[in-house]
């Protein structure tokens, strides 16, 4: 085990982007929850209180968030009482995450999607605009997991650490002669073994590679962060938490994740005449459009729309294998013991598919849900990895 002294080593040579395999790979099993809040406030450069303020949910939004909760979770007490267990196709499901399970009110999000079905009963604790962070730290999905014990966990989280309060602005080098890639063995790992899997989408080298040189050593951290945390609660619900003394209170329990498609940089407001897509201009003025992706890379000088979009290609295909890789760890293949499956959405929704510039059209969040749907019921079995069908070429 790392000594106190070669720990802070590992978080300071990921702070700068240079570590190692061996350093990471010991350092996601000493972790705790005061390292990870050490790594994201020399991440960002902020203060804990820094930190919770922009993490934390602005009082509107917060108050959407649990109207569509209260509205969902009535359902699910309704569904579960009397019989509901006993029927061996019935499936109990703790969610939760961000805008992609709980958007406000104007679209059918995944979560929408997936209570619609009568054999799955969905309590949900996800908020629109939620940090994995706060997830983490205000550890509510733990005491539903405690108290439900749901047969499957569905998390979606770290869109909006990265999105959030200009904060992609931080993670571009606006030169276009970033090599941090170069020094990082563990996600060019990452590339490899995508190219490695059947399934894995087609990688585009030129827009990959292009999108590569603009993004700074601080991506490559938060990265590294995102696959402490979410190895972190993967290992605290699988394995028993941080000293693993005690077995899992979930030892059958399922775990679904999800990691995005490649996201469009957009200021255009969607006026026009599709009356039938009436939310979408309202979306767009009222929610936040332009602010997550374009206006933070138009801060740092990055105004080419073309390197706007490979900077998110390279940063959702990374983020996806990193999801991808993350699950693994937890899983024994050649055993069939695979407890954390993916939902790879890259390449699915197309340019058309989107309201704003971070969720999806209505029918875009169906397929995704539809997605989900099929892992829990064990449907069209995938292994470990589902795939969003596409719909548009």
């Amino acid at each position: 085990m790392m000594s106190d002294f070669s720990k802070k080593e590992a978080i300071d040579a990921l702070l700068r982007n240079r570590i190692n395999l061996q350093q990471l790979v010991t350092l996601r099993n000493v972790i705790n929850e005061v390292d990870l809040s050490l790594i994201i406030r020399n991440i960002y450069d902020l203060g804990d209180e820094q930190i919770r303020k922009i993490a934390a949910l602005a009082p509107a939004m917060a108050k959407v968030d649990a109207l569509k909760n209260s509205r969902r979770n009535h359902l699910f007490y309704s569904r579960v009482k009397g019989e509901f267990r006993k029927k061996a196709s019935n499936r109990v499901i703790v969610a939760e995450g961000d805008s992609w399970f709980n958007y406000p009110v104007l679209l059918s999000d995944v979560i929408d999607w997936i209570t619609m079905e009568d054999n799955l009963a969905v309590y949900s604790v996800a908020s629109g605009g939620d940090w994995l962070l706060n997830m983490l730290n205000a550890k509510k999905y733990i005491e539903q997991l405690s108290t439900l014990h749901p047969d499957v966990f569905l998390i979606s989280g770290g869109g909006n650490d990265l999105v959030g309060s200009n904060r992609l602005a931080a993670m571009v080098n606006p030169l276009g002669n970033s090599d941090e890639m170069d020094f990082n063995p563990w996600a060019r790992q990452l590339i490899q073994d995508s190219q490695s899997r059947p399934e894995a989408p087609a990688l585009s080298l030129s827009r990959f590679n292009n999108g590569l040189k603009y993004i700074s050593k601080d991506f490559f951290a938060l990265l590294m962060f995102f696959h402490l945390q979410y190895h972190f609660i993967f290992s605290g619900i699988l394995e028993g938490g941080e000293k693993k003394t005690t077995p899992s209170k979930f030892p059958d329990i399922k775990i679904i994740t999800q990691g995005y498609d490649y996201v469009l940089p957009s200021l255009n407001k969607a006026f026009g005449l599709k009356p039938w897509r009436w939310y979408k201009p309202f979306a767009r003025l009222f929610l936040g459009h332009g602010g997550w992706l374009k206006r933070p890379l138009e801060l740092r000088g990055i105004s080419d729309c073309r390197v706007q979009e490979d900077i998110v290609y390279a940063m959702i295909y990374l983020f996806n294998e990193m999801m991808i890789h993350t699950g693994a760890i937890f899983n024994t293949v050649e055993q069939d013991n695979i407890r954390v499956f993916h939902i790879d959405s890259r390449g699915a929704i197309g340019n058309e598919g989107w309201t704003d510039e971070l969720h999806p059209l209505p029918e875009n969040f169906k397929r995704v849900g539809q997605a989900y749907i099929d892992c829990i019921n064990e449907t069209n079995p995938s292994g470990a990895i589902y795939i969003v069908k596409k719909l548009y070429p």
